[in-house]
């Protein structure tokens, strides 16, 4: 599906993840600096449905993304995060139908605000910033590169307990990756579920 790789695209991965590393210092000492509400911390699995046709053309049209994250309450309706995931699919190659996988590690910064709280739901909405880093095997090699892209979410989450609660996801991701001279894109749909902790 993507172009061979060439000898500096690892390289150029690792700039591009200087300026996420930046980021993600940044707002470690600002949590530590801050007054806020408490910690949340935890996991969610849902269906991740990559929008580029050459991409479903080989994979499909969706695969199961995990992801684990954590959580910082500025205040009763600010919310920052971060949070890691893995994808993974395989398919065939179109011509010669040998068995090709794909993978990919989205990091995620961003913020979530909560307008009102209804009962037990807290409903919220949310924007971020995708450093997507993905690998392709297959028989005549291997290609692996990383993009930046950004997401819109919308969900709420679901008091379970005096500290657990329930998260219902839907984010729209919005990341184009150009391996050589080809566009991919690894943006698309993410509908999912999770479970928090708060402390």
């Amino acid at each position: 599906m993507i172009n061979r790789q060439s000898p500096d695209l690892a390289l150029r991965g690792r700039d591009k993840m200087k300026p996420v590393l930046c980021f993600l210092t940044l707002l470690f000492v600002t949590v530590l600096f801050s007054s806020g509400e408490g910690f949340r911390a935890g996991g969610s699995i849902g269906y991740y449905f990559v929008a580029d046709p050459i991409y479903k053309d080989t994979y499909g049209s969706d695969s199961l993304i995990y992801e684990g994250f954590l959580g910082y309450d500025l205040s009763k309706h600010l919310e920052i995060r971060a949070a890691v995931g893995y994808f993974k699919d395989k398919g065939e190659m179109t011509l010669t139908r040998e068995e090709i996988k794909f993978r990919m590690v989205p990091v995620v910064m961003g913020v979530r605000v909560k307008p009102v709280k209804l009962g037990k739901l807290s409903p919220y909405l949310g924007v971020g910033v995708d450093f997507c880093s993905f690998k392709e095997t297959a028989r005549l090699g291997d290609t692996s590169d990383s993009t930046t892209g950004f997401h819109l979410e919308g969900g709420s989450y679901v008091v379970l307990g005096q500290s657990f609660h329930g998260d219902i996801n839907l984010r729209y991701v919005k990341a184009d990756a150009q391996p050589l001279d080809e566009v991919i894109r690894l943006g698309g749909w993410r509908a999912g579920v999770g479970v928090g902790y708060s402390f």
